[in-house]
C-alpha cells in the first residue's frame, strides 16, 4: 500500500520535487497548447490564403485551356476539313492531295502553338496513311477502343486526363481535348483531338518556388477527372488516383484535411467544386507548423530558464523554511529525553514565532503537569487506602437489609420480606463492583426486580409485565441503570388514575446496534414537555433527558431515544445503543 508522501519524505525534498514537477508539467502543457493553437490558426490562415491562390491558378489554367478549345472550334469549322470528311473528292489522288494539305494546315497550327500543343488527330471514315507530321488521321472504327471514348460519347467535347499518345513516330505524354465534328446539316463527321503538352499545364499549375518547398498540386477537370499532377513521383501518382477516386465517390471534402504521404500533408481545394477546373494542393505540414514549432521552442526555452531561476530561489526559501522547523524539532527531542528546555529564537514574528512561543508555553505547562502528577500520585495512594475502607459499606448495607428481612419474616410480613429481597438484588446489580457497564441480561434483571416491587406496591392495581430478550443479545454490554428512568415514567405517570395497566419491554437487533422498546398502554402524553400533564413534567421530562444526555456523551449519533405518544393511547419509547462487547466497549 502506498504511503502518503507528505507523511514519509522530508519537507524540503518534497517541496522541491512538488514545486519543480508542477513547473515542468505547466511548461509542457503550455508548449503543447501553444503548438496546437498556433498550428490550428496557421492551418486556417494558410487554407484561406491557399484557396485564393488556387482560385487564381485555376483561372490561368482555364484561360489556357479555353484558348485550346477555341483553336479546336476554329479547326472544326474549316470548310476544307468538312469537305474532306464528307468524301467530296472525285478520286483517290484528289483525296490524297486534300488530306496532305489538311495535314500541313494542322501541323502548322501545332508549330505555331508549339509551347502548348504537341499533336493533332482527326478520327474519320477511311483515312489515308500519313507519316512524319504532328498531325494524323485515324480510323473512326478504332475510336470505341480508346479508354476515353465514354467521355466523348456522352457529350460533344471533353477533356482527357494525361495519357500516352503516338505522334510523329514517337510516344509522348499529353492532355487531350476531344471535340466532335458536325456538318452544317448537323451530320456527325468525325472527332478532333488536340494533344496538349503536360509541361505547359504544369508550369502554370506549380511554379519552381513552390516545388522547392515540397508543395504538390493536382488538376481536376471534366467532372472531377484527374488531368495531371505536379510534384508527385510515379508511386505517389498511383496512390493519388486511388485516393481521389475514393474521395469523390462521396460528398466529403478534402479541404482542410491531413493525409499521410511519407510525411503528413495539409490538403487545400480551390473554392468551387462545380467549376470546370479545380486545383488541389498538398502542403507539407512541417511548412505550416514551422512557426508554431518555433514559438513552442521559444516558450520552452523561456520556461526552462524560469524553472532554473525558480529552483534556485526555491532552494534558498526551502532552507530558510526548514531551519526553524529543525530548531523546534531538536528542542522537542531534547525536552522529551531529559526535560531540559531549549531556548527558542525570539526574533521571529510570523507563524514560526507562534510555534516557538507555543513551545515555550507547552514546556512550562508540561513541567507543571509533571509536578502536579507527582502530587496526585501521592494523593492517589491515600485515596486507595480510603477506598479499601469504603468497601466495607456495601457489605454493611447487604447485612442490614438481610437483618430487616428476617425481622419482617418474624413479624409475619411476607410482602415486605419480598420487597427487601428485590431491593437487595437491585443493589447488587446497581453497584456491580464499581463497574459502569453491565450485560443486557443484568440490566433486564434489574428492571424486572424494579417492576416486581411496583406490582407489590400498587396492589390491588393490576400491573401486567412482559419482557422479551433474545438469547443472542444477552451477553452484550450497556450502561447500567439506563432503562430505569424510562420504565419509571411508564409506571409512575402512565397509569395515573387507572385501575390496571401493562408494560411490555422488547429487545431487538437493529442495523445500528440494539434497540430497547418500552411500551405501556397508559394515559400517554405529548413528547413536547410544555404540553405534559402537571404530574408528568417534573420527573418524566428529566428522566428521558437524563438518558438522552448519557447516550449522547457515550456514543453520539445516530444513537439516542425516540418517543411516540398521544394522550390516551399510551407511549412507546425506543432506546438505541451500539452492540458492543466488554473488550471494545470504550473504543
Amino acid at each position: 500500500m502506498l504511503r502518503n508522501p507528505f507523511k514519509t519524505y522530508r519537507m524540503g525534498s518534497l517541496y522541491m520535487l512538488t514545486f519543480g514537477g508542477f513547473l515542468v508539467l505547466f511548461l509542457v502543457l503550455l508548449m503543447a497548447v501553444s503548438y496546437q493553437v498556433t498550428a490550428a490558426y496557421m492551418s486556417k490562415q494558410v487554407s484561406v490564403y491557399q484557396q485564393e491562390l488556387l482560385d487564381e491558378v485555376g483561372k490561368r489554367i482555364d484561360a489556357k485551356m479555353t484558348s485550346v478549345e477555341q483553336v479546336a472550334l476554329s479547326i472544326t469549322r474549316n470548310e476544307a476539313l468538312l469537305n474532306y470528311l464528307r468524301n467530296k473528292q472525285a478520286d483517290v489522288y484528289s483525296r490524297k492531295l486534300a488530306q496532305q494539305e489538311l495535314g500541313y494546315y494542322l501541323s502548322n497550327i501545332v508549330y505555331s502553338w508549339n509551347d502548348v500543343l504537341s499533336s493533332v488527330h482527326v478520327y474519320m471514315h477511311d483515312p489515308l496513311p500519313m507519316i512524319g507530321l504532328p498531325a494524323g488521321f485515324e480510323e473512326m472504327d478504332d475510336l470505341p477502343k480508346e479508354p476515353w471514348y465514354s467521355l466523348v460519347s456522352q457529350s460533344d467535347y471533353a477533356w482527357i486526363g494525361e495519357r500516352e499518345v503516338a505522334a510523329g513516330g514517337q510516344n509522348k505524354q499529353a492532355i487531350s481535348f476531344a471535340q466532335k465534328i458536325y456538318s452544317d446539316t448537323n451530320q456527325f463527321l468525325g472527332v478532333l483531338v488536340l494533344d496538349v503538352k503536360p509541361e505547359a499545364v504544369r508550369d502554370t499549375l506549380l511554379n519552381e518556388s513552390n516545388k522547392n518547398r515540397g508543395i504538390k498540386r493536382v488538376l481536376l477537370g471534366n467532372g472531377h477527372q484527374m488531368m495531371t499532377d505536379a510534384g508527385f513521383d510515379q508511386e505517389e501518382n498511383v496512390w493519388l488516383r486511388d485516393m481521389l477516386q475514393a474521395e469523390f465517390a462521396h460528398p466529403s471534402y478534402l479541404n482542410g484535411r491531413k493525409v499521410e504521404l511519407g510525411e503528413p500533408y495539409f490538403v487545400t481545394e480551390s473554392g468551387d467544386r462545380n467549376a470546370q477546373w479545380q486545383v488541389i494542393q498538398f502542403t507539407p505540414m512541417k511548412d505550416i507548423t514551422e512557426d508554431s514549432s518555433r514559438i513552442a521552442l521559444t516558450l520552452g526555452a523561456i520556461g526552462v530558464a524560469a524553472i532554473l531561476i525558480a529552483f534556485f530561489f526555491t532552494l534558498i526559501f526551502s532552507r530558510q523554511f526548514m531551519k526553524p522547523i529543525m530548531t523546534l524539532k531538536q528542542g522537542m527531542d531534547r525536552f522529551s529525553v531529559d526535560r531540559l528546555k531549549s531556548e527558542m529564537p525570539r526574533d521571529y514574528t510570523n507563524e514560526f514565532g507562534i510555534l516557538f512561543r507555543g513551545y515555550d508555553a507547552l514546556t512550562e505547562r508540561v513541567t507543571e503537569l509533571y509536578a502536579h502528577q507527582e502530587k496526585q500520585y501521592i494523593k492517589q495512594k491515600e485515596l486507595d487506602v480510603k477506598a479499601l475502607q469504603a468497601m466495607i459499606n456495601p457489605h454493611f448495607l447487604y447485612n442490614t437489609l438481610d437483618q430487616i428481612n428476617w425481622m419482617a419474616i418474624e413479624a409475619n410480613q411476607p410482602k415486605i420480606s419480598e420487597v427487601l429481597e428485590l431491593v437487595g438484588k437491585m443493589f447488587r446489580i446497581g453497584l456491580s463492583n464499581g463497574d459502569t457497564i453491565v450485560t443486557v441480561r443484568e440490566e433486564l434483571a434489574y428492571i424486572g426486580s424494579y417492576l416486581q416491587i411496583q406490582q407489590i406496591r400498587m396492589e390491588p392495581f393490576k400491573l401486567d409485565v412482559s419482557i422479551e430478550l433474545p438469547e443472542a443479545l444477552e451477553s452484550y454490554y450497556m450502561p447500567k441503570v439506563l432503562l430505569q428512568p424510562i420504565v419509571e415514567n411508564a409506571v409512575m405517570h402512565g397509569f395515573h388514575g387507572r385501575q390496571s395497566g401493562a408494560v411490555h419491554i422488547q429487545v431487538t437487533e437493529h442495523q445500528e446496534g440494539i434497540a430497547f422498546v418500552v411500551h405501556d398502554n397508559g394515559n400517554g402524553f405529548r413528547p413536547n414537555q410544555d404540553e405534559m400533564p402537571q404530574h408528568q413534567k417534573k420527573m418524566g421530562g428529566y428522566g428521558i433527558r437524563n438518558v438522552e444526555e448519557r447516550i449522547e456523551a457515550l456514543f453520539g449519533a445516530p444513537y439516542g431515544i425516540q418517543v411516540v405518544s398521544l394522550p390516551g393511547e399510551g407511549a412507546t419509547v425506543t432506546v438505541l445503543i451500539p452492540k458492543r462487547d466488554r473488550a471494545n466497549y470504550y473504543r
